[in-house]
C-alpha cells in the first residue's frame, strides 16, 4: 500500500460528508467505527481498500 494514499479516519470521515472531524473522534472514542471489522485507536490510517463502518453503516467516499 503507498503511503500517500493513507489518510486519518477522522479525515476520512470529515471528507466522506459522513460528520466533523471533532464527531468522527468522539465515534472513535466510543467504539463505534469499525475498519475491516476491528475497533481502530485514534489516529489510524486507512488504505483506499479498507472498509469503515460507523455504527454497522458502510461509509463510501465521496467520488
Amino acid at each position: 500500500m503507498e503511503e500517500d494514499k493513507l489518510v486519518r479516519i477522522n479525515k476520512f470521515l470529515s471528507e466522506s460528508g459522513f460528520c466533523s472531524r471533532r464527531e468522527a473522534d468522539r465515534l472513535i472514542e466510543q467504539g463505534r467505527v469499525t475498519i475491516n471489522g476491528i475497533v481502530p485507536e485514534m489516529g489510524t490510517k486507512i488504505g483506499p481498500n479498507d472498509e469503515v463502518r460507523v455504527n454497522g453503516k458502510l461509509i463510501q467516499e465521496k467520488k
